[in-house]
This record gives structure tokens, C-alpha cells and sequence, in this order.
């Protein structure tokens, strides 16, 4: 399988990537908007796959992809896999036979094709040429336009499936299934909607999607349109990363909003720090990580490479910790994928306990809340972000889920609370739209 690359200055903003490309089919951006990261050098963005895939497991994913592994490349993703995997399992991926990335640091944008799925090595080359030309020459004559169609003549009202009553209820259940020792700590959910028929009409997705990265940057942003369903992630938190061998996860507890002034902007940064009930949150889901990865990475490699650290995000202080251990020969992506999905930090410890009570108690299925975005590389790299922060917008309407961790000492109205803290990006977003 070859390769064409094409490399040219960019020091654009990547959301323009979007704005050119927006009508093509199924297009994902694979979005560093916090680029300042170490985790945020790279942008991934791409149209047009050659094949769609729906699979119901990881086996299938594997045989859907097994023709197109072994790509040599120094880019970490020239081309591969780039979809979802929704919290019930359901995965949908558009194989996409080149992309463009962009390098924040270096400030360059590198087109690649290979060409596939044409097997015969010349028509891959003309093929890889001709789609490299239309890029550029779209590139070069782009049109831009975002935003509002025509104008909504409503108010944007955006409903809770759970009232604060309600929730509480539920928490308090929790706190006794934790009481009982059934678990040990829970992730628990409710959805909020705006009914808009016809929103096609108003606002474009890129539209929204746009107001969203302002409002909250993360270098695990995505957009992805599967025809059906379109996702605008601001998601803070990795799933799962896998790079040259060595996988990480970063599970994400402890949340606390920005202040309107330094001093308060500091004293809710120490009070994340400081709080007891934040740290046996993230130990225990660290703790539970650690055990997933350990099932398909070599003995003695699994290990916490930094237990918690305080990120700063432009609405909220999270607290992260990150595990990386080696992955196994005798195991591949798939089988790491399959070993580690879902994240706990968004079930709960013990894992399938806690989603048995989250079935329960939640009033809407998850579907691809808590579910998880990303690429897998022809290549053998992956990076997945659990799709949190995350808009769904499909045919009538365009929702939400936000979610907090429930541990022992718990208060059912801060929990509550916290989960308000998260949707406020997303509300505004959306005010700003409509």
C-alpha cells in the first residue's frame, strides 16, 4: 500500500478545515482546539470514506479492518478507521483512505491518500493524486459561511428527563447500594433536549459546533457526521491511546467550575485539590483502570504514570490521573479496545455491577453517551475520547447527557449541581446559535 503526501504552511485556525468541507459526506474533525497541550500538537479532519462499517462487536471491527492494517507511515494516523463505539457496544466507522493533518507546533498542513480501495498499484496512485488536487483546489477557493440559516421564531428551551427531585432520589439509592457494599462508586446521568423541528433550517452543526470549541476548548474535541447522528464532542477526557505499542488511559474525577475572579478561580482549584471525597474517587476508578489494561499488557509494565493532576479547562478544574502499560504480542487493539470499553470512570467500581444499576435508575438509554470517539490507524495507533461534553444532533432534536460520580460521602444536591457546572458550555453554545 502506498502513500502521497502533500505539505503546505497553515497557521489557520482548523476550524476553516471544516468550514470548506462541511457538506462533503460524513466528514470528522478530530479536534485539538486546546492546542497549547502536549496532548493537543495534532488535528485530524477528512471526508468522503470508501467503506462504512457497523459492527456490533470488536471481532467484526477486526475482520472489517484486517485488509488495510500494516501501513507504514511516519504520521501516527495517515489513514485508517475513524468512528464510534457507543456505551451499549453498537460501532460505526467510515474507513477513509487519507486525511489532513494539521501540526499546531510547526504549523503545516499535510494532506495524505492512499488511493484505496483500488488495489492495483497505479489507479491507487492516480487515485491518491486526483483526490489530493480536489483538496487543494478546495483549499484554494474556499467559501465560507457558518452559522445561522434563517431565524428561529422561539425560545430555545432545553428539558431535563430527571427533575432535581428525582435525581436526588436516585442518588440516595446509590448511596445505599454503597452502604450494602454492592459497589463502591457510580457514575449517574440524566438527559436534557431541545425539541427543534427542522433545525436544518436555522443553524448548520459546524454552526454550533463552532460556539462550542470557543466556549470549551479540549485537545479531545470531535465532530463526526455518520449520516444519522451528528456528534460535537468538547470532551476533556481520553479513553484510550495506543502508540507504538505502549497503551494509556486518563480517567477523570473531580470536577470544579472556574471563578469569575482569580482569587475565586484559586480557592475552587484547592478546594478540588484538597477534597477527600475527590480523591477516593479517582483512586478508586485509577485502581479499576489499572486491572483493565493489566488483562492484555505484559506483566509488571502496568503503572500510574501521574496519579492526579489538576487540568484547567476554560469553564471547569478536573482532576486526571494517567496509566500506560505495554500491550502484549499475542494481543492487538481490538483486544485492548475489548478489555478496557466501557471507561469506569463513567460506569463505576465494580464495573458490571455498577451498570447494572445505572440501567436501573437512569431514565433513557445511553446510546452514545459514554461511548467513545476516535481512529484506529492502518497503522496500528489509536486514540479514542469518552464521549462526554458531547451534543447529539439527529432529524427533530438535539440533546445531551450530563453526568457526576457518586461515592460514599456524597451530597445528592452538590451532585446534582455538578452536573449543571458540565452543561453550561453546551447550553451556551447553543443559545448562541439558535
Amino acid at each position: 500500500m502506498n502513500i502521497l503526501t502533500h505539505t503546505i504552511s497553515f497557521s489557520d485556525d482548523p476550524m476553516s478545515l471544516l468550514d470548506i468541507f462541511k457538506d462533503e459526506p460524513h466528514v470528522f474533525f478530530l479536534d485539538s482546539s486546546l492546542s497549547d497541550t502536549c496532548d493537543g500538537r495534532f488535528s485530524y479532519f477528512g471526508f468522503a470514506p470508501f467503506e462504512t462499517i457497523k459492527a456490533q462487536n470488536f471481532g467484526q471491527l477486526r475482520k472489517a479492518l484486517k485488509p488495510y492494517q500494516g501501513l507504514k507511515s511516519p504520521l501516527s494516523f495517515p489513514a485508517g478507521a475513524v468512528g464510534y463505539i457507543s456505551y451499549d457496544g453498537a460501532l460505526w466507522f467510515g474507513l477513509y483512505e487519507g486525511l489532513l493533518c494539521v501540526d499546531h507546533h510547526k504549523q503545516t498542513l499535510t494532506i495524505t491518500s492512499t488511493g484505496l480501495p483500488y488495489r492495483n498499484l497505479q489507479r491507487q496512485k492516480q487515485a491518491a493524486r486526483q483526490k489530493i488536487d480536489y483538496i487543494l483546489y478546495k483549499l484554494q477557493n474556499r467559501r465560507e459561511g457558518l452559522g445561522r440559516l434563517k431565524p428561529l421564531h422561539q425560545k430555545l428551551v432545553i428539558k431535563s428527563n430527571t427533575t432535581l427531585g428525582q435525581y436526588v432520589a436516585s442518588v440516595k439509592r446509590v448511596l445505599k447500594h454503597i452502604h450494602d457494599g454492592d459497589i463502591y462508586q457510580i457514575n449517574l446521568s440524566h438527559r436534557l433536549e431541545a425539541a427543534i423541528r427542522n433545525w436544518r433550517q436555522y443553524v448548520h452543526p459546524a454552526g454550533v459546533y463552532q460556539h462550542l470549541r470557543r466556549l470549551s476548548p479540549s485537545p479531545l474535541s470531535a465532530y463526526l457526521d455518520d449520516g444519522q447522528t451528528v456528534i460535537l464532542s468538547s470532551s476533556p477526557e481520553r479513553f484510550l491511546k495506543l502508540r507504538d505499542g505502549v497503551a494509556q488511559v486518563r480517567p477523570m474525577k473531580g470536577t470544579r467550575p472556574r471563578g469569575k475572579a482569580p482569587r475565586e478561580d484559586q480557592r475552587n482549584r484547592q478546594e478540588l485539590m484538597d477534597s477527600a471525597k475527590e480523591k477516593a474517587e479517582l483512586l478508586m476508578v485509577t485502581d479499576l483502570e489499572r486491572n483493565d489494561l493489566g488483562r492484555v499488557c505484559g506483566y509488571g509494565s502496568v503503572r500510574v504514570k501521574a496519579m492526579r493532576t489538576i487540568e484547567e479547562y476554560t469553564t471547569v478544574f478536573q482532576a486526571t490521573s494517567t496509566v500506560e502499560g505495554l500491550l502484549r504480542k499475542d494481543c492487538d487493539q481490538f483486544d485492548l479496545l475489548e478489555s478496557t470499553f466501557p471507561s469506569g470512570s463513567v460506569t463505576g467500581c465494580p464495573k458490571i455491577e455498577a451498570m447494572k444499576i445505572i440501567r436501573r435508575l437512569e431514565k433513557a438509554p445511553r446510546g452514545l453517551y459514554t461511548g467513545a470517539l476516535g481512529y484506529i490507524s492502518f497503522g496500528g495507533d489509536m486514540d479514542f475520547n469518552v464521549l462526554i461534553r458531547t451534543l447529539f444532533l439527529e432529524k427533530d432534536k438535539i440533546f445531551f447527557y450530563v453526568g457526576s460520580g457518586i461515592v460514599a460521602d456524597s451530597n445528592p444536591q452538590d451532585e446534582y449541581e455538578e452536573t449543571l457546572i458540565k452543561a453550561e458550555a453546551m447550553i451556551k453554545a447553543l443559545k448562541m446559535s439558535l
